[in-house]
């Protein structure tokens, strides 16, 4: 693991586990109040199925309020103008990944916890490019008035959600709603219910995840 920088945002760095160049391109976003090094370990485990993938797990751009070790996307109270401020730092570094690795958006996918999945959710849906695959763990779409019927000119990506039951902070509820607003427009989203837990990922989550992407992206 190397510390390196995409646009604006600079975060741990894993190369594909069998060297070489990456064959795809895995962004995890953090978070409210952690740092890219809370998801990086997530890397080994999905790595043992996409070996050929490299990983970039972003700080957030700005020092998180109530924690200023850590980071932020966005001031937590303003969900709704804060996603929309956040998204070029972000889609900056996707760009700045994408070219630096000769990627296409094909080879992408974008996933986040809590807050990082909001992000993943909201910066994935509305890319000029789609990604292959946006998953989110823990967190909920919290603009959706913009994004409209499906096209056949420029699909979106499919959508995990991955929620706990007992999610203390995103409550699960939120899962069913963020599922109903992507169906109704014609998004395709799959949905795991983690029973019993909290606010966090579990490894039935993350199997979970790593086999929806197993659906999209190159190994």
């Amino acid at each position: 693991m190397e510390m390196r920088r995409f646009g604006d945002l600079s975060g741990p760095f894993i190369a594909p586990a069998r060297g070489g160049i990456a064959s795809s391109l895995i962004i995890l976003l953090h978070g409210w109040g952690a740092d890219g090094n809370d998801l990086a370990n997530l890397a080994h485990p999905i790595s043992i199925r996409f070996p050929g993938a490299a990983f970039f797990v972003p700080n957030g751009p700005a020092p998180c309020k109530m924690n200023p070790a850590g980071r932020e996307w966005f001031d937590i109270d303003d969900r709704i103008n804060g996603p929309i401020m956040a998204a070029p730092f972000i889609n900056n570094a996707l760009a700045d990944a994408l070219d630096i690795l000769n990627l296409s958006a094909s080879a992408l996918a974008l996933a986040g916890f809590s807050q990082g999945g909001m992000m993943s959710l909201h910066c994935g849906l509305r890319q000029t490019a789609a990604p292959a695959a946006i998953i989110s763990f823990s967190g909920t779409l919290l603009l959706h008035e913009d994004l409209i019927e499906n096209s056949t000119s420029a699909p979106y990506p499919p959508v995990l959600l991955v929620h706990g039951t007992e999610d203390e902070v995103v409550p699960f509820q939120f899962q069913a709603a963020s599922r109903d607003m992507l169906q109704a427009r014609s998004i395709a989203v799959e949905t795991v219910d983690c029973v019993g837990l909290g606010h966090g990922i579990d490894p039935d989550g993350l199997s979970a995840a790593i086999e929806f992407l197993a659906k999209y992206l190159p190994t």
